[in-house]
């Protein structure tokens, strides 16, 4: 079941479906998406046998994260969105099912939980951590990616765009580091953050660049993004950066 939260974003995005997988049909866009899946993986060691993603839209992180699990599922409650998922993105190991994390009883249970910008289009992002914690195996991975609240320039920017974007949800909750990370210590879990996305994160949410200053950006990002998010790190300017990636783990 959904609430009215929640069935107003599923509205939203089932009207925005043909423009929302635009971004992902574009060169650029899928190098700067692509390198944010991967660094929002990093550091997993284990194998990754079963992988859900939780707001997989239409399904692009199956080619963005090939060769790194052996089974995926995608969940979305958008059924135009799934709908474009299952006809270009389906193949062997891969299914997409049209539904409210909520209500998932799936057989298997997963290595690792995949939320990319999601978390804050959750009305009850505290019932939907437990949600995940329940299909979660035991040593398994909860992986958030969260715009960075800390950000003023991103709060700026969100602001200006729920006044002028009527494709935009203007429910978004935008969550700090501490926010997040305490959600997760109230549903029993340790967790570990580091910042994600730099020059790379404008490059994956823009479509008005031309391919060929967009493609060479798009790799220029690559190169970079992870010295500068280290540094920014190291100085204690990491609020500076586009989003925040939380790992998280039952305890133990």
């Amino acid at each position: 079941m959904l609430n009215k939260r929640e069935s107003d974003d599923k509205k939203l995005f089932d009207d925005i479906a043909v423009n929302y997988v635009k971004k992902d049909l574009i060169p650029y866009c899928r190098v700067a998406r692509k390198l944010r899946l991967a660094q929002s993986l990093k550091g997993i060691q284990q194998p990754i046998k079963e992988i859900l993603e939780v707001g997989c839209g239409a399904g692009f992180s199956v080619e963005y994260l090939k060769g790194k699990f052996i089974n995926y599922t995608g969940v979305d409650y958008s059924e135009n969105l799934i709908k474009y998922a299952k006809k270009h993105n389906s193949k062997i190991g891969v299914k997409f099912e049209c539904l409210n994390v909520n209500d998932f009883n799936p057989e298997l249970k997963f290595d690792v939980v995949l939320m990319i910008g999601v978390l804050h289009h959750m009305p009850e992002p505290e019932k939907v951590i437990k949600s995940l914690s329940r299909i979660l195996k035991q040593d398994g991975i909860i992986v958030v990616n969260e715009p960075q609240a800390g950000n003023p320039l991103i709060g700026l920017l969100r602001k200006i765009r729920k006044k002028i974007d009527d494709n935009y949800s203007t429910d978004q909750v935008e969550f700090t580091e501490d926010e997040i990370n305490s959600m997760f210590k109230k549903c029993g879990h340790e967790t570990k953050t580091f910042a994600q996305g730099v020059l790379s994160t404008p490059l994956a949410e823009s479509r008005i660049l031309p391919g060929f200053i967009g493609i060479p950006l798009a790799w220029i990002a690559v190169i970079l993004d992870p010295i500068l998010e280290k540094l920014l790190s190291i100085l204690s300017f990491k609020k500076l950066t586009w989003n925040i990636v939380v790992h998280a783990r039952r305890k133990e």
